[in-house]
């Protein structure tokens, strides 16, 4: 188990290297100096010189790279904005616990919901609840979450009152108008993956029932129970920890749009924010951060085969 999470880990710190490498050379890779860009083209050359300097912009790339790598990973500092001038590393700090706690709740909400309906809805195949549990999967894949999010507030905002649309206030000032402003982000951003997770649920399900070992149980006459806990759901439920585990990840993608349509001030809508003003050191902080978290999880999702599975191989 130590040798196989050694290798994970490597693999993932590989993985977080070679995107750092990526992001990097992607945001060197355009024609225009940062300096132009924020300056602006009326600029002299002494100012923009001057800016790549007091930015490290005027080094070799691999001594710029070098050097914010060494910063980020031993010294937690991403430097600091072009635009704002304030330091990145405290702008992450502020931003990250909001991006995480929506995610969080989302894929909580996200799994009670699913999972018990890819249950119901495999152990119940070719009924009435299964073709309404594939309906709820298809408009849950179909619906785009901005819309959805529109509609949302337009009826429990504006006509019912009964939901702030946006915003989200800090726990200090109040626990309920917090949680309040997270209701509607939260199943905005569990929809789409409530309908997937429902639906690999099923697919497991069916999958394991047709295995030899399950009719043998059956056969034997055991507790229909017993068959469905010990036999059916402990092996199904394998595979849909790699697609929680993943979808945890994929909702950083997904809550770029609810942030913005919310107005929540998390890293991913500062993630929008800098790729539109060109703050290309907050955009190489961001994706960095979240290809960390996502990894993270990945290497969760492999520690819990192991504990549900012993058989699982390391």
């Amino acid at each position: 188990m130590i040798r196989f999470l050694l290798n994970r880990l490597a693999f993932g710190c590989a993985a977080i290297l070679l995107v750092s490498l990526l992001i990097f050379s992607l945001t060197r890779l355009v024609p225009t100096s940062p300096a132009t860009m924020i300056l602006g083209a009326d600029a002299s050359d002494q100012a923009i010189a001057a800016f790549e300097a007091r930015y490290g912009l005027d080094q070799p790339f691999i001594q710029q790279y070098t050097t914010w790598l060494y910063n980020a990973v031993v010294h937690g500092d991403f430097g600091v904005s072009y635009v704002s001038g304030s330091s990145i590393s405290a702008e992450i700090a502020e931003t990250l616990p909001v991006t995480v706690e929506l995610i969080l709740i989302s894929m909580v909400l996200c799994v009670i919901i699913s999972l018990p309906l890819g249950i119901l809805s495999a152990f119940r195949s070719g009924t009435m609840v299964d073709h309404a549990a594939r309906l709820v999967a298809v408009l849950g894949v179909s619906t785009p979450g901005f819309w959805l999010g529109l509609v949302l507030i337009l009826v429990f905002a504006v006509n019912l009152r009964i939901l702030p649309p946006g915003d989200l206030p800090p726990i200090r000032d109040g626990f309920w108008p917090h949680i309040q402003a997270l209701i509607l982000p939260s199943f905005c951003l569990a929809i789409y993956y409530t309908a997937v997770i429902s639906r690999m649920t099923r697919s497991a399900i069916l999958e394991v029932l047709n295995q030899d070992y399950v009719r043998t149980a059956v056969a034997m006459g055991l507790p229909k129970t017993k068959v469905r806990s010990l036999y059916i759901l402990k092996n199904a439920i394998i595979p849909v920890i790699s697609v929680i585990a993943m979808s945890c990840g994929y909702m950083f993608g997904w809550a770029i749009v609810i942030e913005q349509v919310f107005n929540i001030p998390g890293i991913c809508r500062a993630l929008l924010s800098a790729v539109f003003s060109r703050d290309y050191n907050l955009v190489q902080a961001a994706v960095l951060v979240i290809t960390v978290v996502f990894v993270c999880l990945n290497l969760l999702a492999d520690i819990a085969y192991r504990l549900l599975n012993p058989k699982v191989s390391w």
